[in-house]
């Protein structure tokens, strides 16, 4: 289990973000980072708003000719420490019921 593959993260997620949430360099990833590292948050323009999402990709100069901000269908100016906070407790409450869920199995 990852902390975004869980049934409150995964409803969390969509309410915050919707379809904006894309594939990599996602809205709760970066959201998360704010979080737990605000020391290092940045802003930064993107264009366009929401990245496009993938056609695939074949290795890392690709991926980099792609998408050269790293970005796979996602909106991560939509992200906020605060959003990164209620990511992160609700991760916590997926993972506890994942594990207590392991325990009575």
């Amino acid at each position: 289990m990852t902390f975004w593959s869980g049934p409150r993260t995964q409803a969390l997620t969509k309410e915050l973000y919707g379809d904006a949430e894309g594939s990599h360099a996602t809205c709760s990833e970066v959201s998360v980072a704010q979080y737990c590292q605000p020391q290092a948050f940045k802003q930064a323009q993107m264009s366009p708003h929401v990245a496009p999402k993938s056609g695939g990709f074949f290795e890392a100069a690709d991926f980099r000719a792609r998408f050269p901000d790293g970005r796979i269908g996602s909106a991560p100016s939509l992200s906020s420490p605060e959003h990164g906070k209620r990511l992160y407790e609700t991760a916590v409450e997926d993972m506890i019921g994942a594990y207590q869920a392991f325990l009575v199995y």
